[in-house]
């Protein structure tokens, strides 16, 4: 997904000299909250409404704007949109083709989009993030490691406790999952299903007392609760950045499947 396609091509403009409290008033008639300040056809900047509000009235606009607003590229993703407005603090960017004005981008636009990417029943991002956040890693050739994580017999789960039970332990699992990722700086997703994905940066060590986490055994209601870890270590992976990420993906899954086969751990009532 482009920012192509969230971004607004109306946009309500004024001229530098204007006064503050004219710039008040258009913001009032148009229902916005920032104007794109052009003159003579070039962009010189974004005044905002609380650009307003901390102006004196009879000061000009070109007092009070942003000169140095952000300028984005229309072909970028709304990850990267969302990264880079979070990392400035900004509110809104310009979208431009070379020197042309395109659109505009609000930073709510971008979080109303990316919401559609959260998992309702874990609040987890879903796949598509992974795979942007996989393939910049991959593109900026900057190592990670992949984590497949696959509950075992959540199937069995299901038929034998019932799918509202089954959905109490993807809740649970995701609740750790994302405790873990946060105190790395990790990447995570549910991927489908009772499948999730994690990316990392950090060190063999955490990773290794992550996934002994993962993978011993809980139980929630008297069920024994387990999971296969399957890992891709990009410190060590030979010629790993000559791979895609879905062969990373692959290899991490078909461990996962391996990791099951030796445990042999059974979700049953004990």
């Amino acid at each position: 997904m482009n920012i192509s396609e969230i971004m607004t091509t109306s946009i309500n403009t004024i001229t530098s000299g204007k006064s503050v409290s004219y710039a008040a008033e258009q913001m009032n008639e148009s229902n916005t909250r920032w104007l794109v300040v052009i003159d003579h056809g070039v962009v010189m900047g974004v005044v905002t409404s609380r650009d307003v509000l901390s102006a004196h009235p009879n000061r000009i606009v070109a007092d009070a704007m942003s000169d140095h607003p952000s300028c984005l590229s229309a072909d970028l993703t709304v990850w990267e949109a969302h990264s880079y407005l979070q990392e400035k603090n900004r509110d809104v960017a310009l979208i431009m083709n070379g020197e042309q004005l395109i659109g505009l981008l609000t930073k709510e636009a971008v979080r109303m989009k990316i919401a559609e990417y959260v998992d309702p029943l874990t609040g987890l991002y879903e796949a598509p993030y992974i795979q942007y956040i996989g393939e910049q890693f991959l593109k900026e050739s900057i190592p990670f490691h992949l984590l497949f994580i696959d509950l075992n017999d959540f199937g069995q789960i299901n038929k034998l406790h019932g799918h509202p039970f089954g959905d109490d332990v993807i809740r649970r699992y995701s609740s750790v999952l994302a405790s873990l990722a946060s105190e790395q700086g990790d990447h995570l997703c549910r991927y489908a299903g009772d499948e999730f994905v994690m990316i990392s940066t950090a060190e063999e060590e955490q990773i290794q007392r992550g996934i002994s986490l993962l993978t011993q055994p809980t139980h929630i209601r008297n069920v024994r609760i387990s999971a296969a870890v399957g890992h891709v270590n990009g410190y060590e992976e030979p010629d790993f950045f000559s791979h895609s990420l879905r062969d990373l993906m692959e290899k991490a899954s078909l461990e996962s499947s391996a990791a099951k086969l030796h445990n042999d751990y059974s979700s049953l009532p004990t």
